[in-house]
């Protein structure tokens, strides 16, 4: 086997000023009969070079290509196995990235992704297994206020009101003057809520699920504890209603994929695009 490559440099008339003007598609670089033309790098070399400049630069990229073919060459008669072990797994992933996109395109066009509340809720029934708490769970109103804040009879007042005017009118006075506030009706872990509230205050005084109000040296605390569900117990809707949209629509994407795919199977049978040899 001859040791050195077969290696053409066709620099001629790149010298010249009209070559880039008149030949576009001059043969530059040939390399075990691979051939690399000046259209292939031409977006590459910038107008705004000198003839000089321009020129080293096709002659250092023809030289990176010389060297990579001969590389793989080289790789080709060397590493026979590995080449192959490549070779299918390039077909493989370019197999799987144009199922994919094919597949991801017909789920944008075709994919129906309204799931009502009614679809939420019997999953939910019929698979509350799945969804049991690893951590107690509380529904609560709670405000951090410092003692020296105005109108605190105000916050008195309207801290166990329901109606909405009055979770209105304690909402825009928090906005104002609470260090922290929760007036929303979403659950938190018990463990959050904690965080939040003085030393000595526990798990034990939210599961009595009750409304207080307490101080420290710095701060009084309003907490209304509307619901405790302990650790073990099913997780109430509202938390895994998110969870469960995005199981529903997960599910009709694997479904969708499998009809389309079964679809394409059986049409191919019936035109004999498909064909099974007998034994």
């Amino acid at each position: 086997m001859r040791k050195k490559a077969l290696l053409l440099f066709l620099v001629l008339g790149l010298f010249s000023c009209n070559f880039f003007k008149q030949d576009t598609d001059k043969l530059l670089v040939t390399v075990y009969g691979d051939k690399l033309y000046f259209s292939d790098i031409q977006d590459l070399i910038s107008p705004d070079l000198s003839s000089e400049d321009s020129l080293k630069l096709i002659q250092a990229l023809c030289e990176k290509w010389a060297k990579e073919q001969l590389l793989v060459q080289k790789a080709k008669i060397n590493l026979p196995l590995v080449l192959q072990d490549v070779q299918a797994q390039v077909e493989s992933y370019e197999k799987s990235l144009l199922i994919y996109s094919y597949q991801k395109e017909l789920l944008n066009q075709k994919l129906d992704t309204i799931v009502n509340d009614d679809e939420i809720e019997s999953f939910y029934d019929n698979n509350k297994q799945n969804f049991i708490l690893n951590d107690a769970v509380v529904r609560v109103n709670y405000i951090k206020l410092k003692k020296e804040v105005p109108y605190l009879w105000k916050v008195q007042r309207l801290f166990k009101k329901e109606d909405e005017e009055s979770k209105l009118s304690l909402e825009d006075y928090c906005y104002q003057f609470a260090d922290d506030y929760y007036l929303d009706d979403s659950w938190l872990s018990v463990d959050d809520i904690l965080k939040v509230l003085p030393d000595n205050y526990t798990s034990r005084n939210l599961y009595k699920g009750k409304s207080i109000e307490f101080a420290d040296d710095d701060y009084y605390y309003f907490l209304h504890v509307k619901k405790y569900i302990s650790k073990g117990s099913v997780s109430p809707l509202e938390m895994v209603s998110k969870q469960i949209h995005s199981i529903i629509i997960n599910k009709r994407k694997i479904d969708f994929l499998k009809h389309v795919e079964m679809d394409l199977y059986q049409n191919a049978l019936s035109k004999n695009y498909v064909h099974y040899e007998k034994n």
